[in-house]
């Protein structure tokens, strides 16, 4: 798991980088940013988020989430450790875009984390979840991968960044059955006319990956394409959607 860092008022702290991951520097076309507030329509107290927060209650502002406003795909899950224990999340992802939760998810969040690459969100990644909608460990990459380590044969979600199809193995060094998912479910347009493209399967047996049989990863499309069905979300705009999944 990423180490997690925050970003006070009164604090700022640098990042560090994921061990055992490579890497890019690109130039910042969207400014990847969360702050997350108290009241609705961004109001009341406020909390900017710059990386992975595992316990809010160490913030001030747990279970005290009403509305965000944010560039990029955060995850907001009711209990700590995303959701170690089985609880609610819900997702928001866009560029420059104010949500207000529904009343069944506000003031109820106690973990945070990002999908992708901070330093670009539009950049080409994936990151595989062990356990269904975006819960628990995580394997992030932005190239190819001989081997999952920790997450081998233990993912149950994923999430694609950036524009290029990524190949899914069911044998470590890109051996085995193999299955092609595009980034295409999702297309965010800002209002400089910048873009985020997304991939989200909370479900990867919506792809046709089974659960639990993934062992390496590939950039590009170099098996059967997969064709899962949309995603479905609570609210959806040019520049941004936003929406739920219970457990």
């Amino acid at each position: 798991m990423r180490s997690y860092i925050l970003l006070l008022t009164l604090l700022a702290v640098g990042v560090r980088a994921k061990p055992g991951f490579r890497q890019k520097n690109y130039s910042k076309a969207i400014a990847f940013y969360c702050r997350v507030f108290s009241g609705p329509n961004s109001s009341g107290n406020y909390l900017d988020v710059s990386d992975y927060i595992p316990d809010l209650s160490l913030t001030g502002i747990d279970n005290d989430i009403e509305s965000v406003s944010q560039t990029g795909l955060w995850l907001y899950y009711e209990n700590v450790d995303f959701n170690a224990i089985a609880g609610r999340m819900y997702f928001v992802h866009g560029i420059e875009i104010d949500v207000n939760f529904p009343s069944e998810y506000s003031n109820i969040v106690s973990s945070i984390r990002y999908v992708g690459d901070a330093s670009n969100p539009n950049s080409d990644s994936w990151t595989l979840y062990e356990g269904q909608y975006f819960t628990g460990d995580e394997y992030f990459g932005v190239a190819d991968s001989a081997s999952l380590a920790y997450l081998d044969n233990e993912a149950s979600s994923l999430v694609l960044t950036g524009l290029s199809p990524w190949t899914f193995y069911s044998g470590q060094s890109w051996t085995g059955s193999s299955l092609c998912v595009y980034p295409d479910t999702d297309h965010d347009v800002g209002p400089q006319g910048d873009f985020l493209d997304f991939g989200i399967y909370p479900d990867i047996t919506t792809t046709g990956i089974p659960d639990n049989a993934i062992r390496s990863v590939r950039k590009g499309c170099w098996g059967r394409i997969a064709k899962p069905p949309p995603m479905k979300v609570e609210g959806r705009a040019k520049n941004g959607a936003w929406g739920y999944v219970d457990m």
